[in-house]
This record gives structure tokens, C-alpha cells and sequence, in this order.
């Protein structure tokens, strides 16, 4: 590996969000390309929002999340994967302490637009 390469990193997820005491924090794990890997920690409901330029997928680590979107409800269990394309009006909603990757562009909010 040469001096100007960075050095793999290994993430240790599960510490990160055991470390979590709030009802709802969101931060950067990493960056891939030209996109992010979020973690979130939630109970609760989230607000509705719309992502106008970049999809965002959700993959549940540990709890259950609910997507609502305007016209169904998407209940995921841990390990299950759930994509909202770009521009769809949407809001999660966490039953009990939820743990989630969030995958979408850098330049995306993750509060919506």
C-alpha cells in the first residue's frame, strides 16, 4: 500500500449504536463513491419528507421499521432491505429501539427537502 492510499477501515457497528441513548440519532458511517452509509438509532415516528434527486434504501440491523409511503405501509425486520426511489413522499416509523443503514447520495439531506 502506498503512502497516499488510506487504509481500510472496519467499521464495528454494533458498538457505535449500543452507544447510542437518544430516541433518535443519525450519523455518517462511510462514503462510497458518490454516495453515504448512514446509521441510524430510532423509536418513533420520523416526519414526512421527500428526496427530489437521490433514492434512499433502508436496511434494518436490529428492531422493526415501517415505511409509509402515500398509498401502503412496508413493515422490514432485521435484514431485510427496502429501496424508496427518488421523489416518493415517504416518512419511517420505528416499533421500539430500531437500527438502520441508510444508503443514499452524500448530497441528499436526511431530513428531506
Amino acid at each position: 500500500m502506498s503512502a497516499s492510499t488510506p487504509r481500510p477501515e472496519v467499521i464495528d457497528v454494533a458498538s457505535l449504536t449500543d452507544a447510542v441513548t437518544e430516541d433518535y440519532a443519525n450519523f455518517p458511517l462511510t462514503g462510497v463513491n458518490d454516495h453515504v452509509v448512514r446509521v441510524s438509532v430510532m423509536t418513533g415516528d420520523f416526519h414526512w419528507h421527500v428526496h427530489s434527486a437521490s433514492d434512499e434504501a433502508f436496511l434494518v440491523m436490529a428492531g422493526e421499521l415501517v415505511v409509509d409511503l402515500q398509498d401502503a405501509s412496508i413493515t422490514l425486520r432485521p435484514g431485510q432491505l427496502f429501496r424508496v426511489p427518488k421523489g416518493t413522499r415517504h416518512r419511517t416509523r420505528a416499533n421500539g429501539r430500531t437500527v438502520t443503514l441508510t444508503f443514499e447520495r452524500d448530497d441528499t439531506s436526511p431530513t428531506g427537502d
